[in-house]
């Protein structure tokens, strides 16, 4: 796990705009901050360095690329095996995103599939036969939206 960092305000705002548009150039960043380019590049480095800025993605349009169903994954398993568990239903195909849990599940599993025969196959013959997964609930997303630009960094 990642320990906090401390962030004065023009961290925080750097982390806004590029959490809005992550292709900011770092003068263009400045411009927008109120600082310097040379201000705007120490803190740019030193939140890359610290952690804060972990990589740049592209936001995709997952039907557009064939994968126009989303579900859901709340996984149960036995309590031995969690540790392990990440990085195993991590490397399943189509899985995005995992998150360990606390409450009833163990861990939620964002999938991508292109059909629901797909996702059906992941579910039964991928997560399924992890060893130390005990029971796993579907809930297919019926639609998705995003916030146009983050709430806070």
């Amino acid at each position: 796990m990642s320990e906090q960092v401390d962030l004065d305000e023009i961290d925080r705002t750097i982390v806004e705009h590029l959490m809005s548009d992550g292709r900011l150039s770092v003068p263009a960043l400045a411009d927008r901050v109120g600082v310097s380019r040379a201000t705007a590049y120490s803190r740019f480095g030193r939140l890359v360095d610290d952690g804060v800025i972990r990589g740049f993605h592209a936001s995709v349009d997952h039907k557009a690329i064939g994968l126009g169903v989303t579900a859901l994954l709340l996984v149960s398993s036995e309590q031995s095996a969690w540790s392990g568990l990440t990085g195993e239903l991590s490397s399943t195909i189509g899985v995005e995103w995992v998150g360990l849990c606390a409450g009833q599940f163990d861990f939620a599993v964002l999938v991508r599939a292109a059909d629901l025969d797909e996702l059906r196959d992941v579910v039964l013959n991928e997560v399924l036969r992890v060893p130390g997964v005990n029971n796993v609930q579907t809930s297919v997303v019926l639609d998705e939206h995003r916030p146009e630009s983050p709430s806070h960094p």
